[in-house]
Order: structure tokens, then sequence, then C-alpha cells
């Protein structure tokens, strides 16, 4: 990996960890209607880097930057969240790149919607009760805005960005 590369992947997951961590103080209006949802800011580095990079150096940037958040979040039931939430995403992202139907746009909503499953199957292996999937279309309506103002955000950095990768939207 050269050194400019490794520099880029650095402060994406830098770039994540701080908007992790302004998502923390923005007031969301979708936690009233829909308990739980959050805007998603991180998954901007997520599409972005998926696009730019590819899978295998994303998934370096989402491991460390989940690491890295839950360091700072705590409960060890934060990291079974984010790491099932932050891969299930990212594998629906890949799918729906390599399929090459999706705008941007689409992979991030499907990507926010995976996120929001992968969740969900936490918290029902967790509490140990399917139920709690009856709460899942809720969520794919958070899914679908918090996933068009992630997929219009990545679309103008990805094109603000220097090709860097093998990769390119």
């Amino acid at each position: 990996m050269n050194t400019k590369k490794m520099t880029y992947m650095s402060l994406m997951v830098g770039y994540s960890l701080i908007l992790y961590i302004i998502e923390g103080y923005i007031p969301n209006p979708l936690i009233t209607i829909f308990p739980g949802a959050k805007l998603g800011l991180t998954n901007i580095i997520t599409l972005t880097s998926l696009v730019i990079f590819g899978i295998k150096d994303t998934f370096i940037i989402v491991s460390v930057r989940v690491l890295m958040s839950s360091i700072f979040a705590g409960p060890i039931s934060y990291l079974m969240f984010s790491i099932s939430g932050a891969y299930l995403s990212l594998l629906f992202m890949m799918i729906a790149l390599k399929v090459d139907k999706f705008s941007i746009i689409g992979v991030s909503v499907i990507g926010a919607i995976g996120h929001n499953i992968g969740q969900l199957i936490v918290a029902s292996l967790i509490i140990k009760n399917a139920m709690m999937f009856g709460y899942l279309p809720y969520m794919l309506i958070a899914s679908v805005i918090t996933g068009i103002f992630v997929g219009i955000t990545s679309k103008y950095m990805i094109n603000k960005l220097p090709y860097i990768g093998k990769n390119r939207y």
C-alpha cells in the first residue's frame, strides 16, 4: 500500500470519527418519530470509501472506525450493534454497486436498510425475541430518509476527491 493511499484511508477513519462525534450533538428530529433512528453521518465516509477504494480497504476503514467509536461509546453492546450494522450495510452497498443498476443515492438507501437490519438482528438476539423485527417497517422509512441525505452528500464528496483507488462511480 502506498503512502498516499494509506494517508487518505487514515483521513477517512478520522473523518468518520469526527462525524460520529458531531452526530451526537446534532438534534435529531427523526428520533421523535422513529426511536433509535440516527442520521448515519459515518455512512457518508463508508460509501465514499467504498466507491473510491473498493471493498477491501473500506472494510479496514469501517473496522477501525467501529472499534475506535466503540471505545468512545463505552458499553460492549454498542460494539455489537455497531459491528453488525456497519458490516451488513457495507455488504449491502457492495452488492448494490456490483449490480450497477443503482445511483449512488440508491446504494446509500440500500446501505441504510442493511444497517438497520443488522442492528435489529443483534437486538433480537440479545433479548431473545424475534418480535423486534416488527419495528423494521418504521426503520425502513427512516432508512430511506437518512439514506437519501447520505447519498446526496456522498455524491458531492466523491466528485470532489481525487482518484486514489481502483473504483470510481
